[in-house]
C-alpha cells in the first residue's frame, strides 16, 4: 500500500498526472456511454424542445406520441430491434467462423514460431505482427485488389457461383486479417513456454508428434491459447474498417455490430447505436476481465 506521507511531491505530480490523463481520455468517454442508457435525456438533450415544436406544428397527440418514445428507456428497448437483432446474429456467427479458422491454421503457424528455427523466420514473424499496426481499412482495399469482382481470382470465382467480397463471407475474411494476429502471438508465446524436454521423454516413449502435442504442450499451454482466443474473437467481434469496406451494408445480411453503430446513427438512430456500442462495451470488458483472471491464476 502507498503511504502518502512518504511521496515526493514529484511522484504525487506523476502520479495526479497520469490519473487526470486516464480519466479525461478513457474514463469520462465510456462513462458517458453507460451514463447515457441509464439517462437517454443525456443522449439527446433536444428532446423535450422536439417534443413542444411538434405541439406547436402538430398539435398535442403527435407531441404524446413523441414523447412517449421515451417511456421504458429507448435504449434497452433498441436491442430488440430487428436491426440490432440481425446485427447481434451476424456478429456471432462471423466470428465464429472466423475463429474456427484462425484456430486451425493459426495455432501450427504458433507452434512452428515458437519451435523451429529456419530461414526467413524474422521476415515470417514480423509480417504476422503487421495487421495489428495496420489501419483496417488497408485490409479492406487488400481484400478488394484480391478477391473483388474485378480481379483474376474474384471474376474466376464469381463465375463459378462463388461471391465473396461485398458478401458475408468477406466479412469473415476481415475479421480474420485483422484478428488472427493476437491468437498467433498468444498461442506462440504459450508455446514456448512449454519445457521441450517434456515434448522429447513423450517422443522417447513412443507418443508421435501429433499425440505430443495435443498431450502435453497443448494442455500445459491451455491458459495462453485461450487468452489468445478471447483476445482474437473480441477483436473480431469490433472490427469496422474492414468490414464497412467489404460488406454490402444490408441489415440482416451483413450489418454487424460495429456497422450498425455507424449506419444506424448517421440515419437517425442514435438510440440504436448507443445500445449495440453497449454490447460492444460489455463484451469487451468480460473478455478483458476473463484474460486477466486466467493469466493471473498461472
Amino acid at each position: 500500500m502507498v503511504s502518502w506521507s512518504k511521496l515526493s511531491i514529484y511522484t504525487v505530480a506523476i502520479f495526479v498526472s497520469g490519473i487526470t490523463f486516464f480519466i479525461i481520455f478513457f474514463l469520462s468517454p465510456l462513462g458517458a456511454l453507460v451514463y447515457s442508457t441509464i439517462n437517454p435525456f443525456y443522449a439527446d438533450p433536444a428532446f423535450f424542445q422536439r417534443v413542444y415544436n411538434i405541439y406547436l406544428s402538430l398539435g398535442p397527440v403527435e407531441a404524446f406520441k413523441e414523447f412517449m418514445s421515451m417511456v421504458g428507456n429507448p435504449i434497452i428497448n433498441s436491442l430488440q430491434s430487428d436491426i440490432i437483432v440481425s446485427a447481434i446474429q451476424v456478429s456471432l456467427i462471423t466470428t465464429a467462423f472466423s475463429s474456427v479458422v484462425c484456430i486451425a491454421f493459426g495455432m501450427p503457424l504458433a507452434y512452428i514460431l515458437s519451435r523451429y528455427n529456419f530461414w526467413g523466420k524474422n521476415v515470417l514473424d514480423t509480417a504476422v505482427d503487421l495487421p495489428m499496426v495496420l489501419p483496417p481499412t488497408v485490409a479492406g482495399i487488400s481484400l478488394i485488389l484480391f478477391l473483388g469482382p474485378n480481379t483474376p481470382l474474384g471474376s474466376f470465382l464469381n463465375n463459378n457461383g462463388i461471391e465473396i467480397i461485398f458478401t458475408w463471407r468477406a466479412i469473415i475474411l476481415a475479421q480474420i486479417f485483422v484478428s488472427a494476429p493476437f491468437f498467433i502471438r498468444s498461442a506462440s508465446t504459450a508455446f514456448s513456454g512449454v519445457p521441450k524436454n517434456l515434448e522429447l521423454a513423450a517422443k522417447n516413449l513412443g507418443a508421435s508428434p501429433i499425440r505430443t502435442f495435443y498431450t502435453i504442450t497443448l494442455p500445459l499451454s491451455g491458459r495462453g491459447v485461450f487468452a489468445g482466443w478471447a483476445m482474437m474473437w473480441a477483436r473480431a467481434m469490433g472490427e469496422f474498417g474492414a468490414t464497412i469496406m467489404v460488406s454490402n451494408n444490408v441489415p440482416g445480411q451483413s450489418y454487424t455490430l460495429t456497422t450498425a453503430i455507424y449506419w444506424q446513427f448517421w440515419a437517425g438512430g442514435l438510440f440504436q447505436s448507443i445500445s449495440a456500442a453497449v454490447v460492444l462495451l460489455i463484451i469487451a470488458f468480460v473478455v478483458l476481465v476473463s484474460v486477466r483472471i486466467l493469466m493471473g491464476r498461472g
